[in-house]
C-alpha cells in the first residue's frame, strides 16, 4: 500500500501562531477556515471508492521535513501557497501542489490524476 502526507502549513518559523495552520481542519468551512479537512476526507473517499492501494494522511509534523523523510511516505500533497516553501531535498518523494481553484473548491480530480499516473 503507498501511503501520502497532505501538508497543510509552512514549516516552522520563529514567532508563527501554529493555532492559525490548523485552522485549516476546523470542524467548519468559512472563508478557508475547514478547506484542508473536506479536501482531505474528500481524496480518502475517492481513494477508497476507486480501490486504489493509496492512503493519504494530514501532516502533524508542522511541515518539519526531517520527520517526514524519515516515515517515508510514497508522495506529498501540498495546499496552494507552499510551493516555494517546501525546499526541494534530492530525498523528498514525488510531491504535487495543489493550485487554489481545486483546493478551495474541494476539486481532487487533479490529485487523483497525478497519484494514479505517478504513484500507481
Amino acid at each position: 500500500m503507498k501511503q501520502g502526507i497532505l501538508i497543510y502549513q509552512a514549516p516552522p518559523m520563529l514567532g508563527r501562531n501554529v493555532m492559525v495552520d490548523n485552522y485549516a481542519f476546523m470542524n467548519f468551512s468559512f472563508m478557508g477556515i475547514g478547506k484542508g479537512k473536506k479536501f482531505l476526507e474528500k481524496l480518502q473517499t475517492e481513494l477508497v471508492k476507486l480501490d486504489y492501494p493509496v492512503t493519504v494522511v494530514k501532516d502533524d509534523t508542522e511541515a518539519n521535513l526531517e520527520d517526514i523523510i524519515a516515515r517515508q511516505y510514497d508522495f506529498i500533497i501540498c495546499v496552494p501557497g507552499l510551493q516555494k516553501k517546501l525546499l526541494s531535498k534530492d530525498k523528498l518523494p514525488q510531491v504535487f501542489h495543489i493550485d487554489s481553484q481545486d483546493y478551495y473548491s474541494s476539486s481532487i480530480s487533479k490529485t487523483i490524476t497525478n497519484i494514479k499516473n505517478n504513484v500507481l
